[in-house]
């Protein structure tokens, strides 16, 4: 994730630890250390490497005894124990990723648009799938401070609807030289709405645990949240729900893992679709930084306040990996990539910083900065905005080819250009949140009284009765709308031909 307590806003190095010496004498070491190399005194920080090491003191500590440590998403670790659950599972999703990768690629190359898209008679209309994934939160708290009340949690679906489809307020600083690269991933999440068994539900199940923390001393995961008989809560059926678990994950209080998720995919020996049933999957969220502006993120996890743990876990349960991928400790950390071409290579997390001048790896050809704009580097939530292009495309495959059961699809229809209606271009639809409106906007009066407008959901459930544009601007009020993605029906009123489809998003 990217986040992680005070020392994680230097760039990641491995630490060394002074053993066998007088503590006095560690720390100063240590200092001493520190501030001749920060003063680029390169000679005496040399001379004084070769006394330390040479005294046999100096050992570099191993990722091995506590992959946590360093690391606040824990998605490094679920892949190391998946491979030692299953060899080869590591050699399979590298092929995998690739291979959903490639066939995208010959698919849209093949068809002459986008996947998914098609043109239909002689305009420029084109269909669009938006996927629609149900959400349950299972709040687990064994003292009341950790049973997060309803807004936390509303706040954190809509922070996951904004990101994934760029309509976050900061997508502005992404940096010029990433713009282009930037994309929306026309997937927005919903509270569930029926149980397993078909009941109303809100889409949260609170339980209480005498469990004091899930956190795992030893480094690894447990996933001790996801079952009752461990004092957790049963996942509902994964493969229709996208299962979020809320906990206390610190360890010796100590708030070093926000979350981890799985990957969707499974092993080349496993039955079909068996892994995507595993009743792991899903999301973990240390309940200090689930929803915007929850005040249980203070101290070192300040900056974990913008609910964008979330955003980066649910991009590892669509097939997503870290932006250096995952190979900070191997000796040439620029040759592993996240295999996504619009990421630029990096050879370790952003540093928990905004690092304008952050370039890890120098490429050959056409080198880039490190994307620390990125929701699945380690930045702080303060420099995160975007999904690339590429990401959008794995996400998305990763949901046709793998968690096919798991989003509601709808098809909407938006149109590009429309040969013979070039004047209704001259209507204009769009929210304006602040006030809990749509607002239809006429600019050519020439039409005034020649057409009407009617809402629909994704469902196809009108949110309106179909209204005559009388004036310039007519506007509606969406207050009592759920946030998401809404369809604007136009239509001409001689012949109640449709002349637009377009799809907006409210929140």
């Amino acid at each position: 994730m990217g986040w992680l307590w005070e020392k994680s806003h230097r760039p990641k190095v491995k630490e060394l630890s002074f053993r066998g010496i007088p503590r006095v004498f560690a720390v100063f070491c240590r200092r001493m250390l520190i501030s001749v190399c920060a003063s680029q005194i390169w000679r005496k920080c040399h001379l004084f490497l070769v006394v330390v090491l040479l005294s046999g003191s100096v050992i570099a500590q191993s990722t091995e005894i506590n992959p946590h440590a360093n690391e606040p998403c824990g998605y490094a670790t679920v892949l190391q124990q998946l491979e030692k659950q299953y060899p080869g599972f590591k050699t399979s999703f590298d092929q995998q990723t690739q291979k959903a990768l490639q066939l995208e690629a010959v698919r849209a190359f093949s068809e002459g648009l986008e996947r998914r898209k098609k043109v239909i008679k002689d305009t420029m209309y084109y269909y669009d799938t938006v996927y629609t994934i149900p959400v349950v939160f299972h709040v687990l708290y064994n003292v009341a401070n950790e049973n997060l009340n309803d807004s936390l949690l509303i706040s954190q679906v809509e922070v996951l609807n904004r990101d994934f489809n760029r309509l976050n307020e900061d997508s502005v600083k992404t940096r010029s030289v990433f713009k282009s690269r930037a994309g929306s991933a026309r997937i927005q999440f919903e509270f569930a709405k029926l149980d397993p068994n078909g009941l109303a539900t809100t889409g949260i199940v609170r339980k209480t645990t005498t469990r004091t923390t899930f956190g795992s001393s030893g480094g690894g995961i447990q996933d001790l949240m996801k079952s009752s008989s461990t004092g957790g809560s049963d996942p509902w059926d994964p493969t229709k729900y996208l299962n979020i678990w809320v906990c206390d994950l610190s360890v010796n209080n100590q708030d070093n893992l926000l979350g981890y998720a799985y990957p969707p995919y499974g092993h080349p020996s496993w039955g079909s679709g068996s892994w995507v049933a595993d009743s792991r999957q899903g999301v973990v969220l240390h309940y200090k930084v689930v929803g915007r502006n929850n005040p249980r993120a203070t101290g070192a996890i300040a900056m974990s306040n913008k609910g964008r743990c979330a955003v980066h876990e649910v991009g590892h349960f669509l097939g997503l990996r870290h932006i250096w991928a995952d190979d900070q400790f191997s000796a040439n950390r620029c040759i592993a990539d996240d295999f996504i071409d619009d990421t630029p290579l990096q050879g370790i997390g952003a540093g928990f910083t905004c690092n304008l001048g952050g370039n890890t790896c120098i490429e050959p050809v056409n080198d880039l900065p490190d994307m620390f704009e990125n929701y699945m580097d380690y930045s702080t939530e303060a420099c995160q905005n975007l999904f690339t292009k590429r990401q959008v495309q794995m996400m998305r495959t990763s949901i046709t080819d793998f968690r096919t059961e798991l989003p509601i699809k709808t098809e909407i229809v938006t149109r590009m250009r429309v040969f013979d209606t070039v004047v209704y271009d001259e209507v204009l639809i769009y929210p304006i949140s602040a006030e809990s409106d749509v607002v239809v906007e006429i600019r050519n009066e020439e039409i005034l009284e020649a057409l009407d407008i009617q809402f629909y959901n994704l469902l196809g459930q009108t949110m309106t009765e179909p209204t005559q544009l009388l004036t310039n601007e007519t506007r509606f009020d969406t207050q009592t709308w759920a946030d998401g993605f809404y369809v604007a029906v136009l239509k001409r009123i001689s012949d109640g031909k449709v002349i637009r489809k377009q799809k907006l998003f409210v929140d």
